[in-house]
């Protein structure tokens, strides 16, 4: 990424340019904020997997399927997209192109009636991986626009700001969707319970939420100019996986936070997808309820993000992750110890334990903010100039090479202790993994950190 073009640096040298371009970036998190709710998390996914396919275990292997495929095509596509953008510049156009994409997909979903055929089986899964790629790719190249938008000692505070306004975004809408679509007996717009438009309304309204918040990122953010090259796309094509290891060995540093991340970040992934199923298990929970659970651990995830980028900026993003992954292990392993309770029907939170239980959930989710934001703010810190597309496109490609592993751990133990406890234990033992690979990386000092644009961007001394 070329930040030093005098295109780039003239629009950055704009305080009230630059300010205007910072909240176009925070204001893109509440599009994607949308689609992980209303979309992966809580609403479409269940839905599809259920009611259209009509099998829940058949629904469950083919969205595992479409999401291992999804996660494939990202991993390589996000490093090669990383790496073409750092060359010729044009990032918005890349955004806008795969925001829109992924638009198409989600409005594409209100076609999911239920029972369907298979042949609109197939138009859906098509449509979900469209969804998932064209979400995905965008993020890495927002990612990569951190480091032109703020100095090293502001990138944990924009970063936090930006989570911690997705997360109260996607914790609104989620409120308001229960409210204008779930609860009412007639819903919003008139819509018809019987052909499940209540629940299909969520791809439509997703997919304006993505195109809407995209707008003053596209808008406001600065253009870097578009470099005309010729890329050698094969040799570009084959080379980027030996292209990547050649640059982890020469940045060992980095090297060192992507591992530690990439099995943290999986322990994370376990927690959020399999938390729910554990809590419906374990109190009987029905899909009000798992979407108020699912409105609090937002809303404290929220609450974590805004204070860890304070955090983070005050004490370093290292530190702040080192803090936030322990105080996870502790929470889950204070859920996973919650006993069974005795009488799981009589009504939401009405046992001293489900009380215990969302306390607890409030601690997990205070301690994800943080996590996830300031590990991409420390990306920002690390990655040399120049070559932040590069290496949040590794970050992507690394993540989703191994965003299966958590979930087939926890099928395995699941399925050996036929349990549903020890099958979530995956998520802590992944977190204090990770934990310990970050001890071995080296603290950023973002107080006295120079902005980016001026750093070094040769790679890193054997000496750590």
């Amino acid at each position: 990424m070329n930040i030093n073009t005098p295109t780039g640096t003239h629009a950055l040298s704009r305080p009230p340019a630059l300010t205007r371009a910072r909240i176009g970036w925070v204001l893109f998190a509440p599009g994607i904020e949308t689609v992980n709710v209303l979309l992966l998390y809580f609403i479409m996914a269940p839905y599809v997997t259920n009611i259209v396919i009509g099998d829940g275990v058949l629904g469950q292997t083919l969205w595992g399927w479409i999401s291992a495929i999804g996660a494939i095509i990202i991993a390589i596509g996000g490093q090669i997209l990383g790496t073409v953008t750092d060359i010729i510049g044009a990032q918005k156009r890349f955004i806008a192109f795969f925001i829109s994409a992924g638009a198409i997909g989600a409005a594409s979903l209100w076609l999911a009636t239920p029972a369907a055929e298979p042949w609109l089986i197939l138009l859906v899964s098509l449509a979900t991986l469209t969804l998932m790629v064209g979400t995905e790719l965008s993020i890495v190249l927002y990612n990569a626009m951190l480091p032109r938008l703020a100095p090293a000692h502001l990138v944990g505070r924009l970063s936090g700001t930006a989570i911690a306004t997705g997360i109260s975004w996607g914790l609104l809408v989620l409120g308001a969707y229960i409210s204008l679509f779930m609860i009412p007996d007639t819903p919003f717009l008139g819509l018809d319970k019987s052909t499940h438009e209540h629940d299909r309304i969520s791809g439509p309204i997703s997919a304006l939420a993505m195109l809407i918040f995209a707008l003053p990122l596209l808008i406001l953010a600065p253009r870097t100019p578009l470099n005309r090259v010729c890329l050698p796309i094969k040799r570009l094509t084959l080379g980027v996986f030996a292209e990547t290891i050649a640059s982890m060995k020469a940045h060992p540093r980095i090297a060192r936070f992507i591992i530690a991340r990439m099995i943290y970040q999986d322990g994370i992934g376990v927690a959020l997808t399999f938390g729910s199923i554990y809590a419906a298990g374990h109190f009987g929970w029905g899909g009000l309820e798992l979407g108020i659970f699912g409105m609090v651990v937002l809303g404290s995830s929220a609450a974590g993000a805004f204070i860890g980028g304070r955090v983070d900026d005050r004490f370093g993003a290292r530190n702040t992750i080192l803090g936030a992954l322990l105080l996870l292990v502790f929470a889950l392993l204070l859920l996973i110890s919650i006993p069974t309770p005795a009488e799981t029907t009589s009504g939401f939170l009405a046992t001293p334990l489900e009380q215990l239980f969302i306390a607890t959930a409030c601690i997990l989710g205070v301690a994800i903010g943080p996590a996830q934001g300031s590990g991409r703010s420390l990306m920002a810190r690390l990655a040399p100039a120049g070559q932040s597309g590069r290496w949040f496109g590794i970050m992507a490609l690394t993540g989703n090479a191994v965003a299966f592993t958590g979930p087939m751990l926890v099928a395995i133990l699941t399925h050996v202790y036929d349990s549903q406890r020890a099958g979530l234990m995956v998520a802590p033992c992944l977190i204090l993994l990770g934990f310990a690979i970050m001890l071995f990386v080296h603290r950023d000092n973002p107080a006295g950190a120079e902005t980016l644009s001026n750093s070094s961007a040769a790679p890193e001394p054997s000496r750590q």
